[in-house]
């Protein structure tokens, strides 16, 4: 089973390289990446235009409502069917996106966590907020300690999805994740986006500049029947400008630097998180030859039976 892998931070390129490469080999694009997958947030989270990607198909990208759930295990089940089915119709799948949890997913398969209870998450918000998100570290060290002792303790989401799937199912999340791992699906080929940190920071900075020149803002007011439902998906820079736009807590300005440090904070973890993946094949897009590199390792990769 061989599909190629794009990944790396947000804005190093992989939109862009992703779409090369399936015009070079013949290929169907799988989206990896939990923001682009709802409709009516397009600027903000810079889902490609239909005209970039003119004649290809692009899979799982703006095909599900805010109100509605999607997870990793969903992805994970959705992806491997469409990979198979570009395989069947001998064409190449090429996964692109910066969501690390959806490309282990993938990879190596995940259990089927609960659905979020809001009313129990919004419980434990409080009290990291009153208390301090180490009391909740230490709550999950006392019911799974192999769960603590791999979520940093100042990792608030992680933390408390941890004891929410405990809450909800009675079990540790470290027991159920091990019962859904599997062996590597497939032999994927992974290449990994990572330009020189000052740049990829300088690229965030224009990017988030670019999205506001583009009308960010009047996509957002036109967004208030959905308002509570983005609020609740966290994504990256939305509830910055929503604390702006609608609550009034702060001014422009503000919600302009948040934003940008935000994103470079996003881009900073999914780095990290990368760097931990074994046989990602890394490349520094900046550099000269960058393309003909890729195309290289492309082609050996694909002619390998």
């Amino acid at each position: 089973m061989k599909y190629i892998i794009i990944c790396g931070p947000t804005c190093s390129g992989k939109t862009g390289l992703g779409i090369r490469l399936a015009r070079k080999y013949n290929g169907e694009i799988i989206g990896a990446d939990s923001r682009q997958i709802y409709r009516r947030i397009d600027i903000g989270t810079a889902k490609p235009e239909p005209h970039e990607y003119t004649g290809l198909k692009y899979h799982l990208i703006d095909f599900i409502e805010l109100n509605e759930e999607f997870s990793a295990y969903q992805f994970c089940g959705i992806a491997r069917q469409l990979i198979k089915t570009v395989l069947e119709n001998g064409k190449t799948p090429i996964v692109v996106g910066g969501t690390g949890l959806y490309l282990k997913a993938l990879t190596e398969g995940l259990f089927e966590g609960p659905k979020a209870d809001y009313q129990y998450r919004t419980m434990l918000e409080n009290i990291a907020h009153s208390e301090g998100i180490e009391t909740l570290h230490k709550r999950l060290m006392e019911i799974d300690p192999e769960a603590a002792n791999r979520i940093k303790p100042k990792d608030r989401q992680r933390i408390i999805r941890a004891l929410e799937i405990h809450h909800l199912t009675g079990k540790p999340i470290s027991f159920l994740q091990k019962a859904g791992k599997t062996e590597t699906w497939g032999r994927p080929l992974w290449i990994g986006l990572n330009p020189p940190r000052n740049l990829l920071y300088d690229n965030i900075n224009k990017r988030v500049e670019q999205m506001l020149y583009r009308g960010w803002e009047q996509e957002l007011l036109e967004l208030e029947q959905w308002i509570e439902h983005l609020r609740k998906r966290k994504v990256v820079g939305y509830n910055d400008l929503i604390e702006y736009l609608y609550d009034k807590k702060i001014g422009r300005e503000e919600a302009i630097e948040r934003v940008k440090q935000h994103h470079r904070n996003y881009a900073k973890r999914q780095v990290t998180w990368f760097r931990k993946v074994p046989n990602i094949h890394w490349f520094d897009p900046t550099a000269d030859g960058f393309l003909s590199k890729v195309n290289e390792i492309c082609d050996e990769y694909l002619k390998r039976a």
